[in-house]
């Protein structure tokens, strides 16, 4: 598992302060934009030490596309940046940027769920120095989990286990969704 210190920190490596409060700045920008489109849509407990939360959000770029981001903290009361997370989400982003260094770093919730190229092969060109950071839908889950507060999440939804759906079928149902959209804004300019 890794904490939020481990991934602040490692942001941080190499880089400006300028620079991290730019990316966490965009990461909050994004949070806010996304924000209405999130939705709990279940909890598990595990004994009295973990919580399993499962969230969908909107894309930013397709609005029809819900991504499902989940995340496993190491509490049932309060994050805090020693708390630690395995993590979860079938946004592009995250399986292009993150699904190799977080899986490398014991951080990757549901891995069967990828493709094995994506938790075996180096993101050259997407994350060069392995970063293990932020995606935005993540950013914003682990946010959203601390205002929705965890006591308050476990008991509104616990017990509720929802399906998730892997990687692929998201991405097959994305597609689907563009070339719909597509095809009426092509309809729409006759």
């Amino acid at each position: 598992m890794i904490t939020l210190r481990d991934i602040i920190g490692n942001i941080k490596k190499g880089q400006s302060a300028l620079n991290v409060r730019a990316i966490l700045n965009e990461l909050e920008r994004n949070y806010q934009q996304l924000l209405p489109s999130i939705s709990i849509i279940g909890c598990k407990t595990n004994g009295q030490s973990e919580v399993t939360v499962y969230m969908t959000m909107s894309s930013i770029s397709t609005k029809d596309a819900l991504y499902d981001v989940v995340i496993l903290a190491n509490t049932q009361t309060k994050m805090d940046l020693d708390t630690k997370l395995k993590v979860y989400s079938n946004s592009p982003s995250f399986a292009y940027n993150f699904v190799y260094v977080f899986n490398k770093n014991g951080g990757l919730l549901f891995p069967e769920k990828f493709r094995p190229e994506f938790k075996t092969m180096q993101p050259k060109m997407r994350n060069p120095y392995e970063t293990v950071g932020f995606d935005k839908y993540v950013f914003s889950g682990i946010r959203y989990m601390t205002d929705y507060k965890i006591p308050r999440i476990i008991g509104e939804f616990g017990g509720q286990v929802p399906d998730i759906k892997n990687f692929e079928e998201k991405r097959n149902e994305i597609g689907g969704i563009r070339e719909l959209l597509k095809r009426e804004r092509a309809r729409l300019r006759r």
